[in-house]
């Protein structure tokens, strides 16, 4: 079985470590669905209830990641340890040796490149493990995530219709692979 251990990884400018509670709250500050371009949804608007996922114990919050065969990463700026983003890997295929990864970045520190240093560091890791590929999903119109996966050297797999919850609707979802 592998270790499942979110484990401290370090760039040039970025920390990649464990999160907190205020870092989760900071990272999803923001409903992220209403601003990415998907469905034509641009609005930034705040989220009306506060996001914490991890809560007043993050040891016991990771120790469940680890039972859970995922990985929960936050990114912090090196100069002002600000949280910036978020990394998760889940949803492991332990035949393809795959895992499918997800992020959510503050709209503050869009553009600066944050989640794509961080993913290749994070990739490095997931291959010592012995991954052979990462996959990532995201809807139609999120180019954000789009030029992420093109940046990394991500190949498009397949698009398909899934339902995208906040419009009530079915939208392309495309699937991007990286081989390591």
């Amino acid at each position: 079985m592998k270790n499942y251990e979110t484990k401290r990884l370090e760039t040039e400018r970025l920390i990649i470590d464990k999160g907190t509670s205020d870092a989760c709250k900071k990272i999803y500050e923001y409903d992220l669905t209403k601003c990415t371009g998907v469905d034509g949804r641009n609005e930034l608007v705040k989220c009306k209830k506060e996001i914490d996922f991890i809560g007043d114990d993050p040891d016991s919050y990771y120790k469940e990641c680890e039972n859970d065969r995922l990985f929960d990463w936050y990114i912090f700026l090196k100069t002002t340890n600000e949280p910036v983003a978020n990394i998760i890997a889940d949803r492991e295929n332990e035949e393809e040796k795959s895992i499918e990864v997800s992020y959510n970045t503050h709209p503050k520190y869009w553009g600066n490149g944050y989640v794509p240093e961080a993913l290749k560091e994070i990739s490095n890791y997931l291959k010592s493990l012995g991954y052979k590929k990462i996959v990532v999903h995201f809807y139609e119109e999120n180019e954000k995530s789009k030029r992420v996966c093109e940046k990394l050297g991500f190949k498009f797999e397949k698009k398909e219709l899934k339902y995208f919850k906040p419009s009530d609707k079915y939208i392309n979802d495309y699937e991007y692979i990286l081989y390591l």
